[in-house]
Parts: structure tokens; C-alpha cells; sequence
């Protein structure tokens, strides 16, 4: 009895219930039910696992009295060597050996060379380099006549008894040419600045031992450089396309030869060979040195082996995971200067990953970044602190809000990056996917972009970025965010984990080391360190993951 009365209560609250059912109740469950089936159908995997974000690098058992415990890359375990190479395989090794380190030579043979199949025999195809002319016209150059300009520019040195060759380029083919011209050829370089004042520029020329100086047209002072630099003894112009029918090897003065790299190029087009240099292991390859913004506001040289920069090149290589990998479908565009190592050693990563590369002679720390990108519309982005804050604030900058804010932020905290809105594929970063941002120590304070600055970048921009702690001493950069860690730790300036091609540890108080999240003076050493080792005049500290925060 007591069962059917229970049934006819429940048939008579069901009937109850529909009988002041409406439209609006039929409006409220179908939202309810978009909201808990939405998440079940759209929802993905993080990108990385949360592990790996947990605990970003490794660190020593032991410590010294008054430092800290020294932090490596999560994939170099201490006790092995930290990485120094590019493993590059020659033709016939076995495919199980590890391949040699390589130098300079080997990333243009491979960027030549194009990508390879699984058998090790090349595809045919190759990457490209780009050079955007103003808002209207990109050359594509053909890397075969690149090799072509590189033995003719090598042999013009050599031809002349050239030792030391001083670079004043702004970002161009011209100068990555010099650069390998010099590793192919057995000559240093030295890479000035672009853009300094006359003065500074010869007060420059005169602390080098350039026998050789490759120059835009016009933009050096020759007289005052003799007084100056004596050793200086030939000229190569490098001309605008504009300005190439003109004579630029006429009135040199007494005991200067003036020479444009355009005529020699054409002069010798036929005589000279367009294929990369065979294989030589027992030659080396001389250094590149850069004069580098130093804190004071001055210079310093900078001499880089190329050991050095293999192995910033291989580290920064290492900081995209196998499925972000530069790939010949990317292109790389860097609106810092090529002057600066972590530039140079990106775009050097670009060539040995068969990536294209987009080259503008507007370069710097602040640079308009759509203006920038807008014909080459790049994948992957290098760009400057000020470049990305200037940004941020440009009026024609429209920062996500509302709904759309919330539902990027709430994806990003699930660990996966969302998908690109309607503004950002409107714009020229509509194909970017990782903007790479050099903080270096040489910068004032106020230039560094904290985590939640980065993160409105996220919800912006909708691409992965590494934010990276550089310093002139070392090739490449000491720390860099992880690209996939999309966390937001508020005003923390954080620059991620140590590179796999350095080690860092902190110097300090003992109460200060004496602790899980130590705080001091910054010491780096590695393979891509000048000299082995060296000590910032900064500060920093180890967070709860082992990510390193800047004071």
C-alpha cells in the first residue's frame, strides 16, 4: 500500500512540474545543458603535461656555503655534458651515431641542402630568405646566388690577404652572406651596430683590426675613418637596388680600394663556383665578434668562437618540444637586429631547421610590429620588451574583453592555447604562433614585461611565447620561458628554466640560500658562455618550479 501511494506522490510531483513548464523553462534548460555539454565536446588535453610545468629544471644535491644549488634544463641531467652541438650527420654515418657538433659552415650547407627524408636523401626543397622592401615589394633571393655572393665576397678577402672583416649592415643578406663568407673562408668578423652616429662608428672601426670593411653606400666617412683606422685597407659597398648603376668604387682616396658587392658579384658570376665548399674537418672556423650595448651606454666587443654559438643555436632549438618545432612551412621574421646573439643565433636555427627567413633593415627596440610583418606575415616573431609594449598601447590595438577575455583565459588555464579570433586573423600576425621576446640585462628595469603582461599577450595574439633572459656574454640566452607554460603569476617578471646549453646558480646571504626559493646574484656557465663562465650584475630568484624570477 505504502508503495503505491509513493508512486501516485511521484506521478503527481512529475505532472506538477510539467504542467508550469513554459518557454522560459525550455530557453533555461537548454542553456544549462550548453554550458555542462560545451566543455565535454570542445574539450582538448593540455599541451604539455602539468608535471613538467611543476618542476622545470633539475637541481644538485649539494650546494657550496653562500650559493645555491646550480639548475639545469629538466633534459640534461647533471653529471652529463651540457649541450654543445648540433649532431650533424654526413652523408654515409650510420644513422644511429650522435654526428658531429658542426660549426657555421654546416648550417648553410643544410639550409642549402633543404630538408631530408627518412633515408637521409634531401627533398629538393628549400627554405627561403625574404627582404621586405618598405610597405610594397619582398625580393625573394635564391640561396644558390647567396652562395654564389658568399665565395665571391670570400675569395675577394682572401685575394687581398684578408684576415678580420668589420661588418656595418643593417638587417640584411648582405651580412648573414659576410658571416658565413668568414666561416667558409677562414676570416673573422665583427658586426657593428647599424645606424650610429659618424663619430661613434669610427671611434668603433679604430678598437678592431679590420683589414676590410663592408659598408651600405655612403653611410661612412672615409677620410675621417683613415685617420682613424689605418689598418683598414678595402671597402666593399653594399647598394640599394635603387642605386646600383652608380659608381661607387670611384675616388677612393690614397691607399683605400673601394669595391661594390654588387659589381663583384656580377663580375664573377661565372667564374666563380655557386656550390657550398666541400666538407673540410680540419679547418676552423674563426670567431664572430659583435659590439654590444654595454649598461654604462657604451660598447663592448664581443668575441663569440663558433662554439659558442652552435651551442646557443642547438639550446634555442631545444626550447620548442618536437610538435612546435621550426619546420619549412614557418617564417621567421626578426625586428631585433641581427647584432644582437639572440637574434642571430634564431635566425641561424631558422636556416639549419629549413625554416624561411624575413629580413628588414628596420630593426630595434622599438619597432611598429603590424607595419613590421605586414607583408612577410611571419609564424614566428622576434621582437623587443619595447617593441611588445608599444604595442600593447597602440591606440589601433584592440585587447580582448568581456566574454571573449574570459573564455581565452579559461582555456588557458585548462593548459591549451585558443584558437585565433577574428581581429588577430584580420592583422599581419594572423599565422603568427610563437613571438620570441629578448629581455636583456643591458636594458633598464622598466622594460621588463611581468607574467601578466604576457599573459593579456596570450589572450591576444593567441600564439606561445618564450620570454628570455639574455646577456651579451652568452650566445644565445641563459633562461627562456617554456612555450607552453600559459600560467599567470601577476607582476612577476619570470624568464622560465635555464637553457640546456647553460648552467645557473645564485650567490648570496646562506639565509638566503638556506631556502627552496633562493635569491641572489645570477652566475652562468656552459658551453655557449664567453669565456666559460661569468656573473650578472642582477638579481634573481628561484621560484616553487624552478622557474628563475628577476628583482
Amino acid at each position: 500500500m505504502s508503495a503505491e501511494n509513493t508512486a501516485e506522490r511521484i506521478d503527481a510531483a512529475i505532472a506538477e512540474f510539467f504542467s508550469s513548464w513554459d518557454i522560459f523553462t525550455t530557453i533555461l534548460v537548454i542553456v544549462l545543458a550548453a554550458v555542462l555539454i560545451y566543455p565535454l565536446l570542445t574539450g582538448r588535453d593540455p599541451d604539455t603535461h602539468p608535471f613538467l610545468l611543476a618542476r622545470q629544471a633539475q637541481i644538485a644535491r649539494v650546494r657550496q656555503p653562500g650559493q645555491s644549488a646550480v639548475y639545469r634544463s629538466i633534459d640534461i641531467p647533471h653529471g652529463f655534458p651540457l649541450r654543445a652541438g648540433l649532431g650533424v650527420k654526413d652523408p654515409g654515418a650510420p644513422r644511429w651515431t650522435a654526428g658531429r657538433p658542426g660549426d657555421l659552415r654546416d648550417i648553410w650547407r643544410a639550409a642549402v641542402r633543404g630538408p631530408v627524408k627518412d633515408d637521409g636523401t634531401p627533398t629538393g626543397d628549400q627554405g627561403k630568405i625574404l627582404t621586405i622592401l618598405g610597405r610594397e615589394k619582398v625580393v625573394e633571393h635564391a640561396l644558390d646566388d647567396l652562395t654564389l655572393g658568399i665565395n665571391v665576397i670570400g675569395q675577394y678577402v682572401k685575394r687581398n690577404n684578408g684576415q678580420s672583416v668589420a661588418v656595418c649592415l643593417s638587417n640584411s643578406v648582405e651580412l648573414l652572406s659576410a658571416i658565413f663568407a668568414g666561416s667558409f673562408y677562414g676570416f673573422s668578423t665583427t658586426l657593428i651596430p647599424y645606424g650610429l652616429p659618424q663619430d661613434k662608428l669610427n671611434s668603433l672601426l679604430s678598437k678592431t683590426s679590420a683589414d676590410h670593411v663592408i659598408a651600405e653606400a655612403g653611410v661612412l666617412d672615409l677620410d675621417a675613418m683613415q685617420s682613424t683606422s689605418q689598418s683598414i685597407k678595402n671597402v666593399i659597398w653594399v647598394t640599394k637596388p635603387s642605386s646600383e648603376h652608380m659608381q661607387w668604387s670611384a675616388n677612393a682616396p690614397s691607399g683605400l680600394s673601394l669595391a661594390s658587392w654588387h659589381d663583384l658579384v656580377q663580375k664573377n658570376h661565372r667564374s666563380a663556383n655557386s656550390e657550398v665548399l666541400p666538407l673540410d674537418k680540419d679547418s676552423q672556423v674563426p670567431p664572430v665578434s659583435i659590439f654590444c650595448p654595454a649598461a654604462n651606454g657604451g660598447y663592448d666587443l664581443v668575441k663569440y668562437s663558433s662554439e659558442n654559438l652552435i651551442s646557443g643555436i642547438a639550446a634555442l632549438q631545444a626550447t620548442l618540444a618536437r610538435a612546435y618545432k621550426l619546420s619549412s612551412s614557418d617564417i621567421l621574421h626578426p625586428t631585433t637586429s641581427l647584432t644582437d646573439s639572440y637574434t642571430l643565433c634564431w635566425t641561424l636555427a631558422a636556416l639549419n631547421s629549413n625554416a624561411s627567413v624575413s629580413l628588414n633593415s628596420v630593426a630595434g627596440d622599438n619597432v611598429d610590429l603590424l607595419q613590421a610583418t605586414a607583408l612577410s606575415r611571419p609564424t614566428v616573431v622576434i621582437a623587443s620588451p619595447s617593441t611588445v609594449q608599444a604595442y600593447l598601447k597602440h591606440p589601433d590595438t584592440t585587447l580582448p574583453s568581456g566574454l571573449s577575455k574570459h573564455m581565452s583565459k579559461r582555456t588557458l588555464r585548462a593548459g591549451t592555447m585558443p584558437a585565433k579570433s577574428a581581429v588577430t586573423l584580420s592583422s599581419s600576425l594572423a599565422r603568427l604562433r610563437v613571438l620570441l621576446i629578448p629581455q636583456s640585462t643591458t636594458l633598464p628595469a622598466n622594460t621588463r614585461l611581468s607574467s601578466a603582461t604576457l599573459h593579456t599577450l596570450r589572450t591576444h595574439l593567441q600564439c606561445r611565447i618564450g620570454y628570455a633572459l639574455t646577456t651579451p656574454l652568452v650566445a644565445g640566452a641563459v633562461a627562456q620561458t617554456n612555450i607552453l607554460d600559459y600560467r599567470d603569476k601577476g607582476d612577476n617578471v619570470c624568464v622560465g628554466a635555464p637553457l640546456s646549453s647553460v648552467e645557473i646558480s645564485l650567490s648570496g646571504d646562506e639565509s638566503a640560500m638556506d631556502s627552496h626559493t633562493p635569491r641572489g646574484k645570477i652566475t652562468i656557465k656552459g658551453p655557449a658562455v664567453v669565456g666559460g663562465t661569468t656573473t650578472l650584475d642582477i638579481e634573481g630568484q628561484i621560484d616553487h618550479d624552478h622557474t628563475l624570477l628577476l628583482h
